[in-house]
């Protein structure tokens, strides 16, 4: 196979590459996904409460967490563990912050316990041993427990025994309505869960069984027979939004650690319009500075570089386009693809310098094209492997959107080493057979700098 074969080939490569990305693209309808900076949205830092926090039960919180906000129907939502004790949760486009705060910071710890007596509440602020329980006691789930139950007219006060069973056991939870048109929430025990539950309800018939959310007493409905099926509902002062949020919560189960807000940051979508508006016109601002340097520089090999920046810019949102699912392009990414634009032409500097270099001892550019880039590239390598290295450290130890700029620096520094060696290297050859190229002004070279065959530099 010729030399000019092999390097149609690789050019080929490139173009099929572009065309299969770009083919994905319209196909399926792809774009890059925005990230918060850029789409606009709400950012909550939260941190977990008690002085230990294991890092296996914090990333469980993130799966539950992850789990509860699918289930809410944001779209791109990114969940991440940051640090030891903290859980930073982004929500771009999102429309109703504070459901999803409540959604979120919500434990959903259900508990069914019976009722051993009731008290109405005017009687019980008369004895000392009928106060509300609170504080760490209140978290005890094998202890018996004082708690109000407020009804339509009054409230009551309810000593309540210890846990028969938990939130645990529920296998499914949907909003519903009873027969008066009220919001309620129908559940489905697990087979263990329905197996207690049918022991309980059976032991207990005509005694009041509460069901406790977050040690809040939601109902305290009689037993009037045994419940074998497994299935039961949950009635309270819900409204029809209420119902579908504790339903998700109950769903997907309770937070195994408590979380509180630490920080809070509110990304309007026109700031994020501002912010994409901006960042392109400064990626848009440095192309053209790069193309124009590398054209009044280095002339028909300048308009190779601009070439493959083309490439490279194609091939980088492709990317983006289509690892849409993985890949959140930030204004921290932006700010990455912006530097990648100067290592891609810090590549073809590279090797045209050495290119120069042999056609100013009298070698033919159609000569030089191979030699040059064989010493040219073991210099771009190295440069792009410490690049891509301190990429990868920034991805791996970083937090927020410096994963960002990492990601996407990474990835550019690796299509720089494609673009290079499947792009610039055989373009550069193809046209070395082009007579025009010969002359030194086609190169950004004087007639002067060209040492004559057979003489010496001085």
């Amino acid at each position: 196979m010729s030399k000019n074969t092999k390097n149609i080939l690789s050019i080929g490569v490139v173009v099929l590459m572009l065309a299969v990305l770009y083919i994905c693209i319209f196909a399926f309808g792809l774009s890059p996904r925005l990230g918060l900076d850029l789409k606009g949205g709400i950012s909550i830092v939260y941190e977990a409460k008690g002085k230990t926090v294991d890092t296996g039960v914090l990333d469980k919180t993130v799966e539950k967490i992850r789990s509860r906000i699918d289930r809410l129907g944001v779209s791109e939502p990114e969940i991440t563990r940051q640090g030891t004790r903290n859980v930073v949760v982004q929500l771009p486009g999102i429309h109703d912050p504070q459901r999803a705060k409540q959604i979120i910071g919500q434990t959903a710890q259900l508990q069914f316990r019976l009722v051993q007596e009731s008290k109405s509440l005017s009687d019980a602020k008369k004895d000392p041993a009928w106060q509300e329980t609170k504080g760490d006691a209140n978290l005890q789930p094998d202890k018996v427990v004082i708690l109000p139950l407020k009804e339509a007219k009054d409230s009551v006060m309810l000593k309540l025994g210890p846990t028969l069973l938990s939130g645990d056991s529920i296998k499914k939870a949907t909003p519903s309505v009873d027969s008066s048109g009220n919001p309620t929430v129908n559940f489905e025990l697990s087979g263990d869960g329905a197996k207690k539950f049918s022991d309980i309800t059976t032991a207990n018939v005509n005694k009041q069984l509460a069901i406790v959310l977050d040690y809040k007493v939601e109902s305290a409905p009689n037993i009037k027979e045994a419940i074998t099926e497994g299935k039961g509902d949950i009635s309270g002062s819900f409204t029809e939004q209420q119902a579908k949020d504790l339903a998700i919560v109950l769903q997907t189960g309770a937070l195994p650690v408590e979380l509180k807000p630490l920080q809070e940051q509110d990304v309007t979508a026109s700031l994020g319009r501002d912010s994409l508006h901006q960042g392109l016109i400064a990626g848009i601002a440095g192309l053209i500075v790069v193309a124009l340097f590398m054209l009044l520089y280095y002339r028909v090999l300048g308009a190779i570089t601009c070439l493959g920046l083309i490439v490279f810019g194609g091939l980088m949102y492709g990317f983006i386009s289509v690892f849409g699912d993985f890949w959140s392009l930030t204004l921290a990414g932006i700010a990455g693809v912006i530097v990648a634009i100067g290592i891609a032409a810090d590549s073809s500097i590279v090797y045209f310098e050495r290119l120069k270099e042999d056609l100013k001892d009298g070698r033919t550019i159609r000569s030089s094209t191979d030699k040059a880039y064989k010493s040219a590239f073991r210099t771009i390598l190295a440069a792009d492997t410490v690049s891509f290295a301190a990429a990868a450290i920034l991805y791996l130890f970083a937090i927020g959107s410096v994963k960002g700029f990492a990601f996407t620096l990474g990835m550019a520094t690796i299509l720089d080493v494609f673009i290079s060696y499947f792009f610039t290297r055989p373009v550069t050859s193809l046209l070395s057979n082009w007579k025009f190229l010969s002359r030194p002004a086609a190169v950004g070279l004087r007639a002067d700098d060209i040492v004559p065959a057979g003489s010496e530099a001085r």
